[in-house]
């Protein structure tokens, strides 16, 4: 689980779209969000080129466990 209660894993980060990386889009249907339709799925650390680097994945609310 996340900082938010969210236990849902996104994709990994290479799968991702650009837009899906930057929290622009859902990681997981690909719709772009707004302030009012995301849901920060919190924080992940992977790893780049032996750095951590930190990422921010959203979602949109449909593709949430209720």
């Amino acid at each position: 689980m996340t900082a938010t209660g969210v236990s849902r894993e996104p994709p990994p980060v290479a799968s991702l779209s650009t837009a899906q990386q930057r929290g622009v889009c859902c990681v997981f249907c690909g719709v772009t969000l707004s302030a009012g339709t995301a849901v920060d799925l919190g924080p992940r650390a992977i790893d780049v080129f032996g750095s951590t680097v930190h990422w921010f994945p959203r979602s949109c609310r449909k593709d949430m466990p209720t």
